[in-house]
């Protein structure tokens, strides 16, 4: 297949390469690293941070055209954050052939690394799509974020034999770094919602309280029975209990 450089992938907000400091490759990348924990302390949001993250691996990695991050979500392979619109559609082409780069990363637990779709067997019906595409070289790192959940973090590039050594190594660091970021994130979320949960079931513990003249813990006791005998969780009854009592 002839090579076809496509044109110029729409660009998602992210890290701006004029502004990556010159020197050392490593010096950049600590450098690049630092910045966006320090946007992620700061309360920048999951979406914003993996946006600088992919747009900084295709500063940082010579001939990436391209870059995202995608998680398995019913069934389905999926971006959640992107470059350019074009992965979108090369999610959809692994998903529709059952197979790819990405699906094997997930799947293998292991950096998958492809020189030439033109010239590789191991996914012909998503190497058809990529190529027609202009898609050549690509770069897929399974990202660590636990429990059932299943990520990559990708790179693509527009001609064959594009990435080496090298570009693993920083590929790999930034998917480390933007698992770090996803599961704090789902950490804080959960944090928050069992915050939620204590403060809707003292609503509803308080209520009970006054309406039967008892106290704290036999209270909670009357909350947990109704809870087992109705088969709903305790935070669900209590949110119900609270709502009825505001209508």
């Amino acid at each position: 297949m002839g090579e076809t450089r496509p044109a110029e992938p729409q660009r998602f907000y992210g890290a701006d390469p004029e502004r990556l400091p010159h020197g050392r490759p490593g010096k950049v990348i600590q450098w690049t690293i630092a910045e966006l924990v320090d946007a992620l302390a700061g309360g920048a949001s999951i979406g914003d941070v993996l946006t600088r993250l992919i747009a900084a691996s295709v500063a940082l990695v010579p001939g990436a055209g391209c870059a995202k991050i995608s998680v398995i979500e019913h069934g389905r392979l999926c971006s959640i954050a992107a470059t350019s619109q074009l992965t979108s559609s090369l999610d959809s082409a692994q998903q529709a052939a059952g197979q790819g780069p990405c699906l094997d990363a997930i799947s293998a637990q292991k950096l998958i690394r492809c020189d030439d779709l033109g010239n590789d067997a191991r996914w012909p019906r998503f190497a058809d799509a990529a190529t027609t595409a202009g898609v050549r070289s690509v770069l897929s790192c399974p990202m660590d974020i636990r429990a059932n959940s299943a990520a990559t973090f990708s790179l693509f590039a527009f001609r064959a034999h594009t990435f080496g050594v090298e570009s693993e190594a920083i590929t790999t660091m930034l998917a480390n770094h933007a698992a770090i970021a996803l599961v704090h994130e789902k950490q804080a979320r959960q944090f928050k919602a069992a915050l939620a949960s204590r403060d809707v079931i003292g609503q509803a513990k308080g209520m009970i309280m006054e309406r039967f003249r008892v106290d704290a813990p036999r209270a909670f006791a009357m909350l947990a029975a109704i809870s087992q005998e109705t088969n709903t969780p305790v935070r669900d009854l209590a949110a119900k209990l609270v709502h009825c009592a505001g209508q």
